[in-house]
């Protein structure tokens, strides 16, 4: 038998050697407590993951949802890193016994008021028998050195163990599963599990099965299982250099966007008015290839980080195994050992890191080359896409510019196949790579203008040049020239008017209700809907980034006051005092929940003003707050969602209803959380205001699904959610755009004049939308049906506010918001009862 590593006291572990460097003598003392119960470990049972809890602590874990019975055959989760163990029939007392461990509270307890287990008399302990494993007291003690019975047993007085360094003597023997009384002395090779003499005539034949005595078969055992941590090892060093490398690519790849961003700017210059268009549509695919790559990254640095947690237990497990394990206790663990690094040691790694975002531009061949103009995006994934690329011929289509109105050469193709390309785009599997390359940008063989609207308008524009007759009872056509049709803005009423006009020309040109222009003579037309016959031309986002409103706005002759019922707080970092406050939400007993972003805390208020208690100490670390956006409730729980900064722009964590913290949800790919809600199945719904984007996670902090809105939206400021729909208020775009749950666009509601610059948005049980905003320093609240069709507008007019954040609606018809500037929340009075 080797020499133990360490040396066991009363107080703990202390763990010397090479073996004992993975184990400090903290964590002697930790091991000894379960890490669900938080007491002593009692009958401790090793899962797979090779963590270590009581036996009845791993039972409750297998508790049905009724209670009353155990799921046995199935698996349970670890609660510390999630890895699944197969539970036998026999529940969690067929789980394999950490002896090792056994062994070490034993030794534990010698210092603590130990009683004799051999007798009744409850008198204190004074030594241990090594072969009945009884703590003897002084009585038993002399009967086990006088009474034939106990002849041969092996007695280990208390202070004799705690002084020896030899504690083989802690080591309990360990008797076979099958035949009662027979004590483990064999090594079956074949089934590598521990063997009695009675077993060597049975399940375990000579000549069938090799088998070896325990103490002989030992040090191959040992030899294998530091082979074992030391491939590990290895590993989680290799995947700790992953992790410095990933962090680093994430950097790499930010200054790569950075750049990229500097030459689409530059080449942006180069072009005229009429391609400003395309630059936008550039910056959105760079965030797109950028967000797409850093999620990866950030999914794969979340995957380092669990193999390194779980190499480091199993290596720390083995490890300790080896030091405090006599050979039996490794025969009985060394297979669920070797099973979990053979779990965790199985394929290739995947640490490497192979990211790039690059973006090319040549402006100074311009005039000469219209196939690459823009400039294109250069990815890891199109780099063998254009060696293939280079060896096809591509169409060259020319093109001419002049003061007034490019000219256009059209192919043979008779509709586009995609009206808003940004270039020849070449689509690569796998990474979702987009290649741009094109003057004005070609799709087909077809040049495509930067959208369907101005190609159209130049259309007009050479056919109004031309003398047309108009046809037969046609009315005498307005006056106006090119200059006044492509002047202004497309969606104006004077644009409106003007196309309008041309429409009774004869051209063939369809006006839509929307204020867009429809397809021209054999191009293919934009109707309504937006399609051409047989062939679609936009999609709904595509229709929606054109056209105004769908359902025409019938505005009042003047908005209908409202009153203040109250408002309360001052500036100031007193009880019930703000200071610029950027958020709040109504709790479950529509509690008026605050956050207070400069005094970095939530502050909780009834209904009806009056102060609860706040939450929050200012810092950075988990569980504090560092400048509080906003806040959010789960109704099933009422535990609060608090976005804040943290050490990067967004973080995320959640408290319990009394305000005490409970996790943190990795947010790193959200820049600045512009609005926030939780579903009716308790999904946390958070909106990007820097890059248009909802997320989708669960309280556990999974991402579950994301979707981008950047095509139909401009700078998100508020959400709502109403069923499966999702309401996001457009700040710049005097609107609010309606999603599905999956992220497709629906439709829009309010516009310019109406809702503008919306900071706020609720839809009542009714299913009335209320969109909030406080231009002119008035709250102004328009209510829409669902479908879009204005109801009526409100204001008060009896107070000044400056940004108002949020608007929520009472059970009672209230409503309430939040003046940033003005350090207080408004309850305005009751508008109707929903």
């Amino acid at each position: 038998m080797e020499e133990m590593n360490g040396e066991l006291f009363g107080d703990g572990l202390v763990s010397l050697g090479d073996e004992g460097s993975l184990e400090s003598p903290d964590n002697g003392k930790q091991e000894q407590n379960c890490n669900i119960c938080d007491n002593k470990l009692c009958s401790p049972r090793v899962l797979s993951c090779l963590h270590v809890f009581c036996e009845a602590c791993i039972d409750k874990l297998m508790v049905n949802e009724a209670g009353d019975s155990l799921k046995y055959d199935l698996a349970v989760e670890c609660p510390m890193c999630k890895q699944e163990t197969k539970v036998p029939g026999g529940g969690a007392a067929s789980l394999p016994s950490d002896y090792v461990l056994t062994n070490i509270l034993d030794v534990s307890a010698m210092d603590q008021s130990v009683v004799c287990t051999c007798c009744k008399s409850k008198e204190p302990a004074v030594a241990r028998c090594t072969d009945c494993s009884h703590f003897l007291c002084a009585n038993c003690n002399s009967a086990h050195q006088f009474m034939r019975c106990f002849e041969n047993h092996r007695v280990v007085p208390f202070d004799a163990l705690r002084s020896s360094k030899d504690h083989s003597a802690v080591h309990k023997p360990i008797f076979c599963s099958r035949h009662v009384g027979e004590s483990l002395k064999f090594y079956c090779c074949e089934c590598e599990v521990g063997a009695c003499s009675e077993c060597l005539t049975v399940e375990h034949k000579v000549g069938e099965h090799r088998c070896e005595r325990i103490v002989d078969a030992e040090p191959a055992l040992r030899a294998e299982l530091r082979a074992l941590i030391s491939e590990g090892s290895t590993r989680a060093a290799a995947a700790g250099s992953a992790s410095a490398r990933l962090d680093d690519a994430l950097g790499d790849l930010q200054r790569q966007r950075d750049d990229a961003e500097a030459q689409i700017n530059e080449a942006f210059h180069a072009y005229k008015a009429a391609i400003e268009r395309r630059r936008e549509k550039a910056l959105e695919d760079l965030e797109r290839l950028h967000k797409d790559r850093e999620l990866k990254v950030m999914d794969l640095f979340d995957r380092v980080d669990k193999t390194v947690q779980r190499i480091d237990c199993a290596c720390k497990f083995a490890a300790r195994l080896l030091r405090r394990g006599d050979g039996t206790e490794i025969v009985m663990l060394k297979k669920t050992v070797a099973s979990q690094f053979a779990r965790l040691l199985e394929g290739p790694s995947e640490f490497d890191v192979n990211y790039s975002v690059e973006f090319v531009t040549k402006v100074d061949k311009f005039d000469a080359i219209t196939e690459e103009t823009f400039g294109s995006f250069r990815t890891e994934a199109t780099r063998a896409e254009e060696k293939k690329r280079a060896s096809e011929s591509s169409a060259i289509v020319s093109m001419a510019s002049n003061s007034h109105s490019p000219a256009v050469s059209v192919s043979s193709a008779p509709v586009f196949d995609d009206p808003f390309p940004l270039g020849n785009v070449r689509r690569v599997t796998g990474m979702g790579s987009v290649a741009l390359s094109g003057g004005m940008g070609t799709v087909n063989s077809v040049p495509v203008l930067p959208s369907m609207v101005e190609y159209n308008l130049q259309q007009l524009a050479s056919i109004a040049e031309k003398e047309v007759p108009p046809p037969p009872h046609a009315s005498p056509a307005p006056s106006f020239t090119l200059a006044e049709l492509l002047a202004g803005d497309l969606n104006s009423p004077q644009a409106f008017n003007n196309l309008q006009a041309l429409a009774k020309l004869g051209l063939n040109t369809e006006v839509n209700g929307y204020g867009g222009v429809g397809g021209v003579g054999g191009m293919g037309g934009v109707g309504p809907r937006g399609v051409s016959p047989g062939r679609p031309l936009l999609t709904a986002a595509e229709e929606a980034a054109l056209v105004a409103p769908p359902v025409p706005l019938v505005r009042a002759t003047k908005a209908t006051p409202m009153h203040i019922r109250f408002k309360f707080g001052q500036l100031g970092g007193g009880k019930g005092q703000f200071n610029s406050p950027h958020g709040f939400c109504l709790g479950n007993d529509e509690d008026i929940i605050v956050a207070d972003t400069n005094n970095h805390r939530i502050t909780v208020f009834d209904k009806s003003g009056n102060h609860k208690f706040n939450f929050g100490v200012a810092g950075k670390e988990e569980g504090q707050l560092w400048y509080p956006r906003k806040v959010a409730v789960v109704r099933a729980t009422g535990k609060f969602v608090v976005c804040d900064r943290g050490n990067e722009r967004s973080r995320m964590q959640i408290f319990t209803k009394n305000g005490h913290f409970l996790k943190k949800i990795a947010v790193r790919f959200i820049d600045i959380v512009a609005g926030l809600a939780v579903t009716a199945e308790g999904l946390i719904v958070a909106v990007d205001s820097v890059t248009p984007t909802v997320f989708i996670l669960s309280e556990e902090g999974d991402l579950m699904s994301w979707f981008d809105c950047s095509e139909c939206m401009r700078e998100p400021s508020d959400i709502a959610i109403s069923g499966k729909e999702f309401y996001v208020c457009d700040f710049k775009g005097h609107c609010v755009v309606v999603f599905n749950d999956e992220g497709r666009f629906l439709r829009r509601i309010g516009c310019e004049n109406v809702t503008n610059f919306p900071n706020g948005i609720d839809v009542s049980d009714a299913g009335d939308v209320l969109i909030g905003d406080s231009h002119g320093n008035k709250f102004h609240v328009a209510v829409f049906s669902r479908d879009g069709v204005l109801v009526t507008e409100f204001e008060c007019p009896y107070v000044k506010v400056s940004r108002c954040c949020g608007l929520k609606i009472t059970s009672e018809g209230y409503i309430v918001t939040l003046a940033k500037n003005n350090h207080h929340v408004l309850v305005l009075n009751t508008l109707y009862i929903v």
